[in-house]
This record gives structure tokens, C-alpha cells and sequence, in this order.
């Protein structure tokens, strides 16, 4: 199939990594132990297809699980914890921990994220066996036992796009300037991660959640265009997406509802960073065809997308 003229080209990582750390005070006097310790616990917490996935690496060379002092690694980024929602109680018991386990897993772009789904078992796993939290390191973010398995695939594989992915927001410069809204979760799987400027701030929660939607759409072309043979150092990819209310629905576990079959279309364009340590985006805008401000078509997306004004 021939690809279409505006098609963007992006890059396809040739493996995503996936790293989880276990901060304890209680470490196991035999490190070399903790992936049979990990192997037993799975049996009790995880079931179906993360579990496969978890044992199948834990036998292999794409996990490893490393125990090191505290004193011996950087230091851990407590404030940045709290920003993105530990608990004051979470966040001393990481500042208190004498030594940390880390769980790490690579595989390739795509969907399953096996790499992910697997690391955040084991981790759960020796969470659970040590009585402490987990860290995800693609977030920054401590999660608890039970909200790590949670988030794992169900006994039908299902799982919810929400407890993958996050969406940071910040004002602008200017109040002309509008909010900026971010994805932090899409590279997990490979893809870049999308960016929009010039949000109404009253569009909080609507834009939130209909930039998880685009993620889950988009999230589907990215996968199912790996799916093909070969493994492409590059990949084209539509440079227009039409997100639905069923893409919303499903990116939050949400049944289809009423409704859901309303649909707006936005454009992506790739925002290249010139700096080799900054995010590369794909930016969500308005149509080409579109000539108003950016920020009315937003509010238009919202009003189509939930039939109502949305704050």
C-alpha cells in the first residue's frame, strides 16, 4: 500500500527498556535469590498473560534484577515523587530504605509491552514478598502493591491505557498562551509522545481526556504497523487522526456508552528537538484546513466529543 503524501516519518527505536525500583530496608541476605523469590510470589499475585510473560523472562537474558546500597547509587528524587502524587508516608519510606532492587526489562516497540508488563510483576512481586512500594522509572512515580497489579493485564488481557500513560499539563508563558499538555507513557511503546499548545485552561479535564483518547488511537496504528514484517528503523504514519468517544471510553476501561461513536479530527505534525537530551514531540493542532484560533477548535473538540461544556 502505497503511503499517502503527507505522511510523517518517524523513528522506531530498535528496543524500549522498562526499569521498576524496589526501595527497602530489608533486602534479602542472598541477592542472587530474589528472582526465585519473585518467580513464587507471581504464582499468588498475577494471573494470565502477565504472569507468562513475567516467568518466560525471568528464565531469560532480556530481565535482570540488581540489589545495590543506597549509598552506592544517586540520589533518589524525593520532591519529584511527591510532584507526581506519593504520599508524604510513600516518600519517607523511600527516604528511609538502605538499599534499592532494580527490575529491568528490554523488548521491542510495540504492543504487547511485554518488557512493562513483565518488570511491573516482578517488581509487584518482590514488592509484595519485602512489604514495600515500587518506583516506575519511566514516571517517576511510586505505586503500590496493589495499584501495580491492578494495572496488569485482566484474565481476558485487558488493561486500562490510563494506568500506562499520564497527562501533565503547565500554564504558558502568557495567559494568551494557553495550557501545554503533554503524554508521558506513549514511549513505552516506542512511539514519540504528543504535545498540545494553547489549551483553554477551563478545558482542563477535557482536553486530558481527549489527549488520551488520541494516544489510544494512535497507539493502535503505531502497533499494528509494527506488526508487519521486517524491523523498519523508520515508519510513515498518518499525519491526521479522527478520535472518537470510544477511543476515550476504552483508554479509561470505561464500557461504550451513548455517544461514543462522536468523532473530531486533529493534525500531527513532528516537533524534532535539536537537543540531543530533550523529548522529540508529535504535536496535536487543529486541522490544516482550519483558520481560527487553536484554542476555539479545542473547545469545539470538547463540545462534540462530551455534548456538553466541559471544565
Amino acid at each position: 500500500m502505497a503511503e499517502p503524501d503527507d505522511a510523517l516519518i518517524l523513528p522506531v527505536p530498535e528496543a524500549v527498556s522498562a526499569t521498576y525500583l524496589v526501595p527497602t530496608s530489608t533486602p534479602p541476605d542472598d541477592p542472587s535469590t530474589l528472582a526465585d523469590v519473585a518467580a513464587r510470589a507471581l504464582d499468588g499475585l498475577v494471573t494470565g498473560t502477565a504472569r507468562d510473560l513475567a516467568r518466560q523472562m525471568l528464565a531469560g537474558p532480556l530481565m535482570t534484577i540488581d540489589t545495590r546500597e543506597v549509598a552506592d547509587l544517586p540520589a533518589l528524587p524525593l520532591d519529584l515523587l511527591s510532584a507526581f502524587g506519593a504520599s508524604d508516608e510513600q516518600v519517607n519510606r523511600v527516604g528511609d530504605a538502605t538499599h534499592v532492587i532494580t527490575v529491568g526489562a528490554g523488548f521491542r516497540p510495540g504492543w504487547p509491552p511485554a518488557h512493562e508488563w513483565s518488570a511491573r510483576a516482578v517488581a509487584a512481586a518482590l514488592g509484595h514478598t519485602l512489604g514495600a512500594d515500587l518506583i516506575d522509572g519511566f514516571q517517576t512515580q511510586v505505586l503500590t502493591v496493589d495499584a501495580a497489579l491492578r494495572s496488569l493485564p485482566d484474565a481476558e488481557g485487558r488493561v486500562r491505557l490510563t494506568d500506562w500513560i499520564l497527562i501533565p499539563y503547565s500554564p504558558g508563558d502568557t495567559v494568551a498562551d494557553g495550557m501545554w499538555f503533554t503524554t508521558k507513557g506513549l514511549g513505552r511503546f516506542g512511539l514519540l509522545e504528543l504535545q498540545t499548545h494553547e489549551v483553554p485552561p477551563h478545558l482542563t479535564r477535557g482536553w486530558g481526556a481527549t489527549l488520551t483518547g488520541v494516544a489510544r488511537r494512535l497507539l493502535r496504528t503505531w502497533s499494528d504497523a509494527l506488526d508487519g514484517p521486517g524491523e523498519p528503523a523508520f515508519l510513515p504514519f498518518p499525519a491526521t487522526v479522527t478520535v472518537t468517544g470510544h477511543d476515550i471510553a476504552m483508554a479509561y476501561g470505561a464500557p461504550a456508552e451513548r455517544g461514543s461513536d462522536r468523532a473530531a479530527e486533529l493534525s500531527l505534525a513532528l516537533d524534532p528537538s535539536t537537543n540531543p537530551d530533550a523529548d522529540s514531540f508529535l504535536t496535536v493542532a487543529p486541522p490544516e484546513y482550519y483558520r481560527g484560533p487553536a484554542s476555539d477548535y479545542y473547545t469545539r473538540v470538547c463540545a462534540t466529543l462530551f455534548a456538553e461544556p466541559v471544565r
